[in-house]
């Protein structure tokens, strides 16, 4: 009887915290909403055993909200709130694949999500040790967006035990520093995710970003070997056209130019993403 009335409780509280939240969220267009959720104990209690279908509902809730603001292309996420809801759906089911696979492909487009995006993955490889997507994954965010490349080691090993069969695994950290830092892990990586991507739209933004990271890999070798043959950095990447290292300078498929940073760090003006190239003047 106490567990009951307790029940009841707590439906009225969720009800009456979530009916103005759900007013403010109606007023925004369709395509930027994304409904409140309770804190998962919450959840859990209310529903029983059905957490796991509404871990599921959560995340699709997720998908749906992103995919609308990707086709209005002028709205920027509340990263937050996504977040919360993608934590909310792992902490109701932690076994969830879909949750940290999204987690993975939309988080990694803000930066001050970083952080919270390896502690959400790395709850889920707790519960998964199997899976050597989340490592992979893991090594990936450590390597590229935190710069801690013994983590980025650490969960690259985890990957190769668990898929002994792809060798390239093993080597991959190797291959990394080789050929002029993160940016070959990182094209490495979204080759990796494309095929495995559920959602055109997802997909379509790792295939755009597959390519810039392919060109500036291909300016990296030939900054590389200019080094090498001229004991010198080049100044400007004109410099490897006309010693013959590139046949042209590469297009950045975002619409920005490509060129070299005071320290020598292939750059681009649109800072790879749509609608943020600028198109004056750059200092070498």
């Amino acid at each position: 009887m106490k567990r009951v009335v307790l029940l009841l409780v707590l439906v009225v509280l969720v009800v009456g915290a979530s009916v103005p939240l759900t007013r403010v969220r109606d007023a925004k267009p369709a395509e930027a909403r994304l409904g409140y959720f309770p804190p998962a104990p919450v959840i859990k209690a209310l529903i029983a055993d059905q957490y796991q279908f509404m871990s599921q509902v959560i995340t699709l809730e997720c998908l749906f909200y992103f995919g609308g603001l990707l086709e209005e292309k002028r709205q920027v996420p509340e990263w937050q709130r996504l977040y919360q809801a993608l934590l909310t759906s792992t902490r109701l089911d932690p076994y969830n694949m879909d949750a940290y696979y999204f987690a993975q492909a939309v988080l990694t487009s803000e930066p001050r999500m970083i952080p919270r995006l390896v502690e959400l993955l790395e709850y889920g490889f707790a519960h998964r040790p199997w899976d050597w997507y989340l490592p992979f994954f893991l090594s990936f965010d450590y390597a590229f967006f935190l710069k801690d490349y013994n983590k980025a080691g650490e969960y690259l090993a985890k990957v190769a035990q668990l898929k002994p069969e792809i060798k390239w695994y093993a080597t991959l950290a190797a291959r990394y520093f080789y050929e002029g830092g993160s940016t070959a892990l990182a094209l490495a990586y979204l080759q990796e995710m494309i095929p495995t991507a559920r959602n055109e739209a997802i997909k379509e933004r790792m295939i755009t970003r597959a390519e810039a990271f392919e060109r500036i890999l291909r300016i990296e070798k030939a900054v590389l070997a200019y080094t090498n043959r001229f004991q010198t950095e080049p100044r400007k990447i004109e410099d490897l056209v006309e010693a013959g290292l590139l046949e042209r300078i590469p297009q950045d498929p975002y619409g920005g130019y490509f060129y070299l940073d005071k320290q020598g760090k292939v750059r681009t003006t649109s800072k790879l993403a749509h609608g943020v190239a600028s198109h004056g003047t750059h200092k070498n």
